[in-house]
């Protein structure tokens, strides 16, 4: 018995250890694939925060953040605190540092599992470095690079930061066709983001580049959408007390005030950038918005205030070996020049013509086109091989849409029958109601002699509108379409012969829109003229007051709008008192179908209102001249 307590033990203690191992070998898988999943994520801080500090320049809660991450004990951490760290001093033009980061990040990369996700962002800063040092060469090379990362991310934010780059360097290089291609196609996508006051940033990026397409086009429309990007800009800039994006702000609704002659209320943006520029630490651009004030009062003939604001504006300049400060001097040579100064103008532009040498010259552009050849060149190929691989599947897709194309054709073209046959039909009965025009003219003209026999000038009267209606209404049947202008002369007489029928009993008025090209417009002949009828015939029948028929010609986007409208008995009491079927509706009903066919076009008339007094037709035809 003593024995078999034993070797139970030993099995329930062997059983135990291998349970235990199990259990510990489990967790260390889990917690294996847990960090794996963590290393290659870094989200320690909010990206509101991220901004905030950024925009801020908060350095200390900056260095703080950045030890944080460098301490981590994920490399994908330390790679996000490398990169702030090098953002900072990139920013301060401390150039030095900056490279031994960049190089630093690149050897941590390349240590990381997961570093094809994260590639960008080696690229992009060194598009940035290149950027700060003026190197427009490798800002190219490397911008383009960012961008193609990007796309292959399908990331949008990072698609816009490349495009950023690209925009910056085409505008130092006066390539505006190329430059307003990548703006566009960063406009799309910055409208396409969620959230937008949480970029703000971009918004007024883009407000910077409409207001410079304006200084180079001067169309007015640029400068209303660089206003509703302020406005957009501003409402994420306030509400995080973003200070230097509240500058820019009111930088850019300085410059559209300049441009629209409106000078004290640009001095008015300018001094308020200058007050949110002076609270954010370390702000660079102080310079740009001295140099807005001395335009202003030059422009306002206020030369000593603008020889002044521009010294201030040099006095900023931290760094005068970038292209920025290029454009600064040259700037400030014209400002010196039309103050008077000639002194300070000529060694402004000295300034301006060396920096120009030292930063443009031809081999640089040449080198940059063919850095945008390649990666165009890279793009057509990517999807030259993309299209390889799907060919098959088109294949499949041709065939299936043949079979439906012949189902598809074999449908509309039975229908394509079934309206001629109607078509058809229409045009036999408008052809029966034709009847040729010198039969009605001879026999007027008989009366009208008749009349003249019988010295009646009202008959003669009568009888002359009468054929004159009556040949212009026969010859109108052969002729599609009128004139706005011949359809209301028709109108007229035909209205005319109507009082003479009815003395006192009605008044008309026509009223056209002023813009509307009555003698170049064109609608189908006749078509009003038995809604007139219609209102003369009936509407005014049996009436104790005067009648009042309104006709209406307007015109709405690329339609024309006939309106008849009287104050007749009402729609509802001539249907009550009909006692036949009218024809003359059937008939316009199969005009507007013929028509509609010909034209490919939808015009209609509708009745409206007729539960009240009156009645009222609306006719809504195409625009045709």
């Amino acid at each position: 018995m003593k024995c078999f307590f034993e070797n139970f033990y030993k099995q329930l203690k062997l059983n135990s250890f291998l349970f235990f191992k199990t259990c510990a070998l489990f967790f260390l898988l889990i917690s294996s694939s847990l960090f794996a999943q963590e290393k290659c994520d870094c989200n320690q801080f909010l990206v509101v925060e991220k901004l905030e500090l950024l925009q801020k320049k908060d350095s200390i809660k900056q260095f703080e953040l950045i030890k944080k991450l460098k301490n981590s004990r994920f490399k994908i951490c330390q790679y996000e605190g490398i990169s702030l760290d090098f953002q900072f001093y990139n920013s301060q033009l401390q150039f030095k540092k900056a490279y031994g980061l960049l190089q630093e990040q690149e050897a941590l990369l390349n240590n990381i599992d997961c570093n094809n996700d994260f590639l960008f962002k080696l690229v992009y800063n060194k598009a940035r470095y290149y950027h700060a040092t003026n190197d427009f060469e490798k800002l190219s090379d490397y911008a383009f690079k960012a961008l193609a990362e990007a796309e292959r991310l399908s990331d949008a934010e990072k698609e816009i930061k490349s495009i950023q780059e690209l925009v910056y360097l085409f505008t130092r290089l006066n390539e505006d066709e190329k430059n307003w291609k990548y703006i566009k196609r960063a406009q799309q996508l910055i409208l396409g983001l969620k959230q937008p006051e949480l970029y703000p940033h971009y918004y007024t990026w883009l407000a910077f580049q409409y207001e410079n397409k304006y200084t180079i086009t001067e169309r007015e429309p640029l400068i209303d959408s660089t206003l509703i990007f302020i406005n957009e800009a501003k409402k994420g800039a306030f509400k995080y007390h973003l200070f230097d994006e509240i500058t820019k702000c009111y930088r850019v609704e300085e410059a559209c005030s300049y441009h629209r002659g409106e000078l004290e209320n640009a001095l008015i943006y300018a001094d308020s950038a200058i007050y949110y520029g002076k609270k954010v630490e370390g702000y660079k651009n102080l310079h740009g918005l001295y140099l807005s004030k001395a335009w202003n009062h030059l422009d306002l003939g206020q030369f000593n205030e603008a020889s002044k604001w521009m010294d201030t504006s040099l006095f900023h300049v931290k760094n005068k070996q970038t292209a920025a400060s290029m454009m600064l001097y040259s700037e400030a040579a014209q400002i010196y020049e039309n103050s008077g100064e000639l002194d300070k103008a000529l060694k402004s532009y000295k300034v301006y013509s060396k920096l120009k040498d030292s930063i443009l010259n031809s081999k640089k552009l040449e080198s940059i086109n063919e850095l945008e050849i390649k990666y165009n060149k890279a793009k057509d190929i990517q999807k030259i091989t993309s299209l390889e691989k799907t060919k098959q599947l088109y294949l499949f897709l041709i065939i299936g849409s043949l079979l439906t194309i012949l189902t598809i054709v074999f449908y509309f073209r039975q229908r394509s029958l079934k309206n001629k046959q109607k078509i058809l039909e229409i045009e036999q009965r408008l052809n029966r109601a034709r009847i040729n025009p010198h039969f009605f003219f001879n026999a007027m003209a008989s009366l009208q002699r008749l009349a003249q026999q019988e010295k009646s000038s009202q008959t003669t009267l009568y009888t002359s509108r009468l054929a004159k209606i009556m040949r212009q209404s026969l010859e109108n049947t052969y002729e599609e379409v009128v004139t706005i202008e011949n359809e209301i002369d028709f109108l007229t007489q035909y209205l005319e012969i109507q009082k003479l029928r009815f003395p006192n009993k009605f008044e008309y008025q026509f009223h056209i829109d002023n813009d509307l090209e009555i003698n170049e417009l064109k609608i189908p002949g006749m078509l009003t003229q038995p809604f007139v009828e219609n209102t003369i015939e009936h509407g005014f029948k049996g009436i104790d007051y005067k009648g009042k028929l309104d006709i209406n010609f307007k015109q709405r986007n690329n339609q024309v709008m006939v309106i008849v409208e009287d104050n007749g008995v009402g729609f509802n009491s001539i249907e009550n008192k009909k006692t036949h079927k009218s024809r003359a509706m059937q008939i316009i009903k199969d005009r507007l179908f013929l028509f509609n066919k010909q034209h490919k076009s939808n015009a209609f008339y509708e009745i409206v209102d007729v539960n009240k007094k009156g009645f009222k037709i609306v006719i809504t035809l195409p625009k045709l001249y």
